[in-house]
């Protein structure tokens, strides 16, 4: 799943914005934006946590999933509901706790996918 390889990544590229000394200051409403944008190769943004990462096949994933992968982001980190795991999500990555916060969004896609099946 995009997001369950790639979420943490994302919240890496927000935290590279928030401290690259422009008066840019995202949050996680952008978060996805930037890091497509990353992968697209877009002027200014050369985050350093994106070295490593393969963009063509991770973009080539976004275009194939776009809407539900958008839709899960939005109901994991956006919207109040079930599967709402913004604060617990920032609290792991600011612990630097890649396995706690790989295990809290595994939880809120799975609440995800459980909504989906219904």
């Amino acid at each position: 799943m995009f997001l369950t390889e790639n979420l943490w990544t994302i919240y890496e590229v927000l935290k590279e914005e928030c401290n690259d000394g422009d008066n840019f200051s995202p949050d996680l409403t952008n978060g996805l934006a930037l890091f497509v944008a990353a992968l697209e190769g877009r002027k200014d943004t050369g985050y350093i946590c994106m070295k490593g990462v393969d963009k063509p096949a991770v973009l080539a994933d976004w275009n194939a999933n776009y809407g539900t992968i958008k839709s899960q982001y939005d109901a994991l980190v956006l919207r109040d509901g079930p599967a709402l795991r913004r604060k617990e999500l920032a609290q792991a990555f600011q612990a630097g706790d890649r396995e706690k916060f790989d295990a809290i969004a595994a939880e809120g896609l799975a609440l995800i996918a459980a909504e989906e099946e219904k």
